[in-house]
């Protein structure tokens, strides 16, 4: 399939056409594109479950449990603190909530957008805390580099 995403509204339109599966896989692509905001290892054990096509649903509902007492975790860390890190880290834990709960495409929305939300808002979360400013790593650039994924996956399909 040659598809080129330039907008969310295309973004949104592609992610619709596809299945639970490929709803997760590209979810977590997009959440391993800022697992470098997170500092939580439970998280990262998580991304590679999520990641993995083979995944059976015994594997995928512990990272589930996993990755919800993350964002429990870090939802009362950043909340007291108001540190942008755990601010960061809570929207890549959301981001991989999102991916593993099924029921959200049941309701009729699609995982892999609600995954690609919360990346950006890690990137927002994580952009406040920078004091410099790095090429790559704006909120907007973090949309850019959806879009990329989005459209190398929906190649390879």
């Amino acid at each position: 399939m040659n598809s080129s995403i330039s907008n969310d509204r295309e973004m949104k339109t592609a992610l619709q056409g596809l299945d639970a599966i490929q709803q997760r896989l590209i979810g977590a692509q997009l959440v391993e594109s800022v697992m470098d905001l997170c500092n939580d290892e439970r998280l990262r054990s998580v991304l590679n479950s999520a990641l993995d096509a083979e995944a059976d649903a015994d594997r995928l509902g512990l990272a589930q449990k996993t990755v919800k007492q993350a964002v429990l975790d870090s939802h009362a860390r950043c909340g007291a603190a108001g540190d942008w890190q755990d601010q960061a880290t809570y929207f890549v834990g959301r981001a991989l909530h999102a991916c593993l709960s099924p029921q959200v495409l049941k309701e009729g929305k699609s995982p892999a957008w609600q995954a690609a939300l919360s990346c950006r808002m890690a990137r927002t979360s994580a952009a406040i805390d920078q004091t410099d400013e790095q090429e790559d790593s704006s909120p907007a650039q973090e949309t850019t580099r959806q879009y990329v994924i989005l459209s190398r996956f929906l190649e390879n399909l």
